[in-house]
């Protein structure tokens, strides 16, 4: 059998962050990309609009339960991965916010140049005009995430074009569509177990297959771990009226025919305390309206249209919407726990007097916990041991892990890009390394 010099577990943004830092690599490749052979169907409204809109499955496997009432979770399982369904803002945060400092990233400006580098070769719109409210909030088109730099306009396909890209460039390379079940040691590799009954051998791994997909896999690679925990964010929506008397009408900062249309941004000593995301109804899929109302994707192609603006939903993120997740495999649905309340967080109640200032009128609500908005931080075993202690210790150093499960803190701004820049850093360091020993050798 042959024996990989790396393999690559994962196609979503973490995945492309790894191939950006292997680019030039000499050695044997094999990337595993997640797709599954029964897909699940259903899921989060977005993602069935989506796919709807695009006339293919929604392509989720491994759903996972979530207690009390909030829906199930799943795991994006093909090229691209959620990135196909949601867009993504690749938000570059700021020195005092948390970026991930750390052995594979030691500064700020080694931070931001892991940026520059896996957003290269795609075309992000926004994130540059700035205006100052009063309050000391601060208003910005959202850095969004439509496209690569040949193909600015793929939209929700800009991720899996820019792997496929990528994919393209690497000389000694071979492409699994599938889903690793295992991964084991072997006497001096890596052995991964496909879920169609083929296995993998690889000398150096790379986990990306995302928060989620990572502690399913691990929880089933090692089986002396009863206990896994991630976090997340659970943000508010409020639903405006009138929110033109705040911040001018949506026509004026429409971006792009995107339903993501505004940014609002609220900072407190250098740090991000409050991230909102701002939307123009008109510019959504009337699919996407129909399946949230319970009626199922219709009307395929069709769009609001502006009269629909007068309400305005707006997403909020602070630093109270962290939730913690505690996953048992053998004991059911994944369990959420420290649910915000919205009455003791300040930098919420903070905005809603402000919209109340300018006579917006607004119904709050709170999103179901475990949508994935901003996965991170996981955690193994009930002394919740960092996920990457825990794997160096496993896989005696062959395994690594580079999506966001590495990341033990995130703000309130969306952490794709950072996550990015973590997985770029990591993997760069690992091949370097990997290139000087068999240099050596």
């Amino acid at each position: 059998m042959q024996v990989f010099d790396v393999a690559l577990i994962g196609a979503g943004p973490a995945g492309y962050a790894a191939l950006t830092a292997m680019r030039g690599f000499s050695g044997s490749v094999v990337v595993v990309t997640g797709a599954a052979s029964e897909p699940s169907k259903g899921g989060p409204a977005k993602i069935v609009s989506v796919a709807y809109e695009r006339q293919q499955p929604a392509c989720l496997a491994e759903r996972t339960d979530v207690s009390g009432d909030a829906p199930p979770m799943f795991v994006a399982a093909e090229i691209g991965g959620l990135a196909n369904y949601w867009g993504k803002q690749l938000q570059v945060y700021d020195s005092d916010d948390p970026w991930g400092q750390g052995d594979f990233l030691r500064s700020w400006a080694e931070y931001k140049g892991a940026c520059d580098a896996v957003q290269g070769d795609l075309h992000v719109i926004g994130g540059v005009r700035k205006e100052q409210l009063d309050d000391g909030l601060e208003q910005s088109a959202p850095r969004l995430l439509v496209g690569t730099k040949d193909e600015p306009d793929s939209g929700l396909r800009a991720m899996a074009q820019a792997i496929e890209n990528r994919l393209s460039e690497i000389a000694q390379i071979e492409v699994r569509a599938g889903r690793v079940q295992r991964i084991e040691n072997d006497k001096q590799s890596v052995s991964l177990s496909l879920d169609d009954g083929t296995q993998i051998r690889a000398r150096r791994v790379f986990l990306a297959a995302g928060v989620l997909g990572t502690a399913t896999l691990l929880a089933r690679s090692l089986p002396q771990v009863a206990e896994i925990g991630f976090l997340d964010h659970a943000p508010y929506t409020i639903n405006c009226l009138g929110l033109g008397r705040a911040l001018g009408s949506p026509r004026d900062y429409m971006n792009r025919g995107n339903f993501n249309a505004l940014t609002l941004k609220q900072r407190h000593e250098g740090r991000c305390d409050m991230f909102a995301s701002v939307y123009a109804v008109s510019q959504a899929p009337v699919s996407l309206v129909t399946t949230t109302l319970g009626l199922g994707p219709r009307l395929r192609g069709w769009r609001m249209g502006r009269f629909i603006d007068f309400v305005q939903p707006v997403r909020i993120w602070t630093r109270k919407t962290y939730v913690q997740f505690r996953y048992r495999p053998d004991q059911g649905p994944i369990e959420a726990t420290n649910i915000s309340d919205p009455d003791q967080d300040e930098a919420l109640q903070g905005l809603l007097r402000w919209l109340a200032s300018h006579r917006v009128r607004h119904n709050l609500g709170i999103t179901a916990p475990g949508q994935g908005f901003h996965y991170h931080n996981l955690t193994l075993g009930a002394g919740k041991e960092p996920v990457d202690q825990a794997v160096e210790t496993a896989f005696q150093g062959r395994v690594r892990v580079v999506d966001a499960s590495c990341l033990s803190e995130i703000g309130c701004q969306p952490h794709t890009l950072t996550s990015m820049a973590q997985a770029y850093g990591r993997v760069r360091r690992d091949m370097a390394l990997a290139e000087r020993v068999r240099e050596a050798i």
